[in-house]
């Protein structure tokens, strides 16, 4: 349920979630001109058409179920799931292995096997992480999204705590969601912290409503992250705001190395279980992603 605590801008509607702990959100103008923006490390997606995106970069996470979130897809690593578009742009496509009746739908090579594998499985799709290849520390976030039309689809831009890879479960190593969204409410993505002290499931979040559906044109969704204070953005406002003060020191897990993560699930415990049956492929597009210093204040790590 949302808190119906609405502030208007000319074409956005901002929501604070109700899941969150209270916190005063006035979304105003993302004030570049007061700070410094300096570009670390950006991908472009300039590769040729099919290619995939730079193994020194990301790599594919390969298998089903989504890790405890109950999803429908198997991630796999082929380009049909995950490659550029020739334009500038990654593509990740969703498709559908096999239809209600279990009969051979997908065009996705090497997966006729999945559902013996993965019997709750209905799609193949990716999930690309920078994990032990590039991790990041303060400074600004950003991506350009277009999201993908269907009632299912659940893609996520998104990052976890270096220390997940030393051990830390989740959530102590800290999880940040710089953009979720889910099909069936496509006017709607939204923000949210993952730690030791925040709500289970729900984290700390925000919304951004649009007056048209998401997957009408691109977005820019960014964080912008301080040792002890994250803003989350939305072309060029800040939406959400969260602070030490909202988690206590303790809970406050965001003062190391994050990696990023990039997405798209089916169904699951965020979506839902309902995936339109007469959906069989879905696409989330990213024009780019880019890493900025703030004020000089940002790094990135290279493993």
């Amino acid at each position: 349920m949302l808190n119906r605590k609405m502030l208007l801008a000319p074409t956005t509607l901002f929501v604070v979630l109700a899941t969150a702990l209270t916190f005063a959100i006035n979304p105003v103008a993302d004030a570049a001109s007061k700070k410094t923006l300096k570009l670390l490390w950006s991908d472009e997606f300039n590769g040729k058409k099919g290619a995939r995106p730079s193994a020194k970069v990301w790599s594919a996470e390969i298998g089903g179920g989504g890790w405890g979130n109950s999803e429908r897809q198997y991630y796999t690593d082929k380009s049909a799931n995950a490659s550029m578009d020739g334009a500038g742009r990654l593509i990740i496509t969703a498709d559908r292995i096999s239809n209600e009746y279990t009969e051979q739908v997908g065009t996705v090579p090497g997966t006729e096997d999945i559902l013996n594998r993965c019997s709750e499985c209905q799609f193949t799709s990716a999930r690309l992480k920078t994990a032990r290849k590039l991790s990041f520390m303060y400074g600004r976030v950003e991506a350009r999204i277009k999201m993908p039309v269907g009632v299912g689809t659940w893609p996520a831009f998104w990052m976890l705590g270096g220390d997940l890879l030393d051990g830390v479960p989740w959530p102590e190593c800290g999880e940040v969601d710089i953009m979720e969204f889910r099909g069936d409410i496509s006017d709607r993505a939204t923000h949210a912290l993952h730690g030791p002290t925040t709500p289970k499931g729900s984290g700390l979040g925000a919304a951004f409503l649009s007056y048209e559906p998401l997957s009408n044109g691109f977005h820019t969704y960014a964080i912008e992250w301080k040792k002890d204070r994250i803003d989350f953005i939305v072309d060029g406002r800040v939406n959400g705001t969260f602070t030490v003060a909202d988690t206590g020191r303790r809970g406050w897990v965001y003062n190391q190395e994050f990696f990023l993560i990039l997405n798209l699930a089916m169904g699951g415990t965020y979506a839902g279980e309902y995936i339109d049956p007469t959906l069989n492929q879905a696409q989330l597009s990213v024009d780019y992603i880019r890493f900025y210093s703030v004020n000089g204040v940002g790094k990135v790590i290279k493993k």
